[in-house]
């Protein structure tokens, strides 16, 4: 194997010259958006850089394991400099594939590569392909510690600007617009806000509009302008497997309390009171939402209101809740209240002089009456007996 190397690399090093110039020459041609500037900026740089290359192929061909600290700073210092200019690595791979070509095109019509045995052949194509994706590799490596700094940064700065909308007392609008503008974020007139049970396991891919902190212990999105359909079917997908909440659409300035009725809206769902699904619309819930948003406001009304039944014993203190809250809901109907509870109207009727002796007065006032029913309602959507 050494005396393979030694005799490929003697073969190799003739031709680097007029390899390098070919290669440099076919990259300029086939890969403009690379080539051509480095020309105009550097007009040696691209021959330099290809020649490096060419010379580094030959050292791997004569050494197992050639010094290559100055190669690896060399190559991820390309893909450094495209990622700090913003450039993606598409025209230096399709520089690396064109040479890589164009190289194995020369040396094929070389007549001392032709007059090597078959072996020799395949091994030389194999070290020169790999050393080509050995490159790629490097470069990858360069361009994505920069691309990851870049990431954190616009992350941290997006992070930085939901915080900004979300904060109260209300920050001024101009410094809101200032680093809006700075990220390239186009201001909403209005917005929704999605509460967001746990942190995806992976960053949520919704488009440049959406502003997300994902940081634990209450991760949040911030979705612009009226919640589309499709909008919402991306989300549902993007969070597989998370319960999240959407608040309701509001002007800008509003998104705080959008994102208070989402969290209140998740809460109710890890407490029963909301059906447990993937994504919750506050919108479909309000009345729910509102009545269970204060509960010792609730629990004060229903002191007040309900304590009559305590009068009662456990079983038939529940019959005689249902049947009340049956009755204000059908508006003292006694027919259709013995209809819901299917049970015949007298006992409608027994069970209403019971409820009309402990409770007096208070279901003829329209205002107790509403009270009464607020009290059982919100009960019966938490599921708890009287």
């Amino acid at each position: 194997m050494e005396e393979r190397r030694q005799r490929l690399a003697a073969l190799l090093r003739p031709e680097l010259p007029v390899l390098a110039g070919e290669i440099a020459r076919e990259i300029c041609r086939a890969v403009p958006e690379y080539g051509k500037p480095l020309g105009e900026a550097h007009p040696g740089l691209l021959q330099e850089r290809v020649h490096y290359t060419v010379k580094l192929f030959a050292d791997l061909v004569e050494q197992r394991s050639p010094a290559r600290a100055d190669a690896q700073r060399e190559f991820r210092g390309i893909g450094r400099a495209e990622g700090h200019a913003g450039h993606t690595l598409d025209p230096f791979n399709a520089a690396l594939r064109i040479g890589g070509r164009a190289g194995w095109r020369r040396l094929s019509a070389s007549e001392r590569v032709r007059a090597l045995p078959a072996a020799d052949v395949s091994w030389l194509a194999d070290r020169l392909f790999a050393f080509l994706d050995e490159l790629a590799a490097l470069a990858m490596r360069g361009h994505r510690e920069v691309s990851g700094h870049a990431s954190d940064a616009a992350r941290e700065a997006r992070q930085k600007l939901l915080w900004l909308v979300l904060k109260r007392p209300a920050v001024p609008v101009a410094a809101i617009t200032e680093l809006a503008r700075t990220i390239g974020w186009a201001v909403p007139a209005q917005c929704a806000l999605v509460a967001v049970e746990t942190a995806p396991g992976e960053a949520l891919r919704l488009g440049d509009d959406l502003l997300a902190d994902l940081r634990e212990p209450e991760p949040c999105l911030l979705l612009p302008g009226p919640v589309t359909g499709e909008r919402l079917r991306r989300l549902a997908v993007a969070t597989h497997g998370v319960r999240i909440a959407v608040g309701p659409t509001v002007a800008l300035a509003d998104a705080p309390s959008s994102l208070r009725w989402a969290r209140q809206a998740l809460r109710l769902v890890a407490d029963g009171p909301l059906p447990d699904v993937p994504v919750t619309m506050c919108a479909e819930h309000w009345s729910t939402l509102w009545l269970l948003s204060e509960p010792a406001l609730l629990d004060q009304v229903t002191k007040r209101r309900l304590t009559p039944l305590g009068t009662f014993p456990a079983k038939q203190r529940v019959r005689l809740a249902g049947t009340l809250f049956a009755w204000l809901r059908a508006q003292g109907n006694v027919q259709e209240t013995a209809a819901e509870l299917r049970v015949h109207p007298r006992t409608v009727r027994y069970r209403m002089r019971q409820l009309e002796d402990v409770f007096g007065g208070q279901l003829r006032d329209p205002d107790a009456r509403f009270e009464i029913e607020i009290a059982l309602r919100a009960l019966d959507l938490q599921g708890i007996a009287q």
